[in-house]
């Protein structure tokens, strides 16, 4: 049967905070200018934005996502010899789902639902068909949220290195059991933003037989664009000469994924080699162990940044942009930059080759390589006076990562998985 007005009720954690949650956002808002009828139902709402419905009862807002977040770490307090990796569990959750909402919808597209708002046995309640967008493994692991070499997610989990667990009958495999419980039955199809954790899903004990589609994150054209280099550096305060490299994430110094340590090594090691000299721009969550300078370079610290016009032209600004992430599935700040035409160097990690083709508008390192870094870094500024890295990233970026095409995408999958149903 034909679905003629295509209804979508997203979830998520919340319609702002952190890359996944932008992105649910951002397909939300494409979907709205396509005509399709989007509602976002999330646990945590920032945004004034009447398509944006929270998830809680009324009145406690942020309040009881606190509260569950707080019961939920308290039962890793058992593994003393955790790693710092984050471990999300799944026996407190907060979420109240609306089910006149839910009854309108078409299809229900899931995001990221950790952070104690969703469990998956409230996923029973949801009589319609399902897309899930994997920000992370998460929905197929007992609770972590990137395996790092573990390949416990394909055998259910147990004896989980990231919470120093030796027993099989830890709390990764409760996790999965409580997954199993919640997807049975389920009318779910998965969407992978990248090769990488469309490849992991498939290895997975949960995922493994279901429908697994590969459809990229975008990013936004019409505000990540090639900007004048000169006028993006005045508009930010920066000098007009000398290059600038550029690194940026949401726990940019904290979290050890994000790569900093490899990256200072990077920078120490072209210091060391090279005759250049650069200032390291970086930008994200406001941290405390700033350094104001590695080896001779200067680091100059922007902080956080939410206004996206502000974003483009920091990568605008930048010689390169350097990822030095030891796993990420599909990160925004490498599809930004490519798409404002900034070359990237990075490692060559989870879903990063999708975005960077190597010598052709980027440099890729094997992963934690931080002498292939510096080489990386070291042959963009090379190539910088002939323009071509930059013109091929801009052109990889409007050939790929177009969010309108992204978008028309998902929105033939939710016909289509809408239409199987009516």
């Amino acid at each position: 049967m034909m679905v003629e007005r295509l209804c979508v009720v997203h979830l998520a954690q919340s319609d702002s905070e952190g890359g996944a949650n932008k992105a649910a956002y951002r397909l939300h808002s494409n979907l709205l200018r396509a005509g399709v009828e989007s509602i976002l139902h999330c646990g945590r709402k920032h945004l004034n934005d009447a398509t944006v419905v929270p998830a809680h009862l009324p009145g406690v807002g942020n309040f009881v996502s606190d509260v569950a977040a707080y019961f939920n770490a308290r039962s890793l307090r058992q593994y003393p010899n955790r790693m710092g990796t984050p471990f999300s569990p799944m026996r407190f959750s907060y979420g109240r789902l609306d089910t006149r909402l839910l009854s309108r919808a078409d299809v229900v597209c899931l995001h990221w639902i950790a952070g104690g708002f969703l469990s998956a046995g409230k996923l029973q309640a949801i009589k319609k068909p399902m897309v899930w967008r994997l920000s992370d493994i998460w929905p197929f692991s007992g609770g972590c949220h990137y395996p790092g070499t573990c390949v416990g997610f394909e055998r259910a989990c147990g004896s989980c290195p990231q919470l120093g667990s030796k027993s099989d009958d830890d709390l990764s495999r409760s996790g999965i059991r409580l997954r199993e419980d919640g997807y049975r039955n389920l009318d779910l199809t998965v969407v992978a933003p990248s090769r990488w954790i469309a490849d992991l899903a498939r290895r997975s004990h949960l995922f493994g037989g279901m429908r697994i589609e590969h459809i990229p994150t975008g990013a936004d054209l019409t505000v990540f664009y090639p900007r004048d280099r000169l006028a993006a550096r005045a508009r930010l305060n920066l000098p007009a000469g000398g290059h600038f490299v550029v690194f940026g994430a949401l726990g940019a110094t904290t979290d050890p994924r994000k790569g900093y340590a490899q990256l200072r090594i990077a920078l120490e090691r072209l210091a060391a080699s090279s005759n250049h000299q650069l200032t390291l721009v970086t930008f994200g969550s406001d941290e405390t162990n700033r350094a104001a300078q590695i080896s001779r370079f200067p680091v100059c610290h922007l902080g956080r940044i939410d206004n996206q016009d502000t974003l483009a032209n920091v990568y605008s600004a930048a010689d390169v942009l350097v990822a030095p992430f030891l796993e990420d599935n599909l990160p925004n700040v490498v599809l930004e930059a490519i798409a404002c035409g900034t070359p990237v160097a990075g490692f060559a990690a989870g879903g990063i080759p999708d975005a960077v083709e190597h010598e052709s508008h980027g440099y890729l390192a094997p992963t934690g390589d931080s002498e292939g870094l510096a080489r990386g870094i070291a042959y963009i500024l090379d190539r910088l006076e002939d323009g071509h890295m930059r013109s091929n990233a801009g052109a990889f970026a409007r050939r790929n990562f177009d969010l309108l095409k992204c978008g028309e995408r998902y929105v033939e999958l939710f016909r289509e998985v809408a239409e199987s149903r009516a």
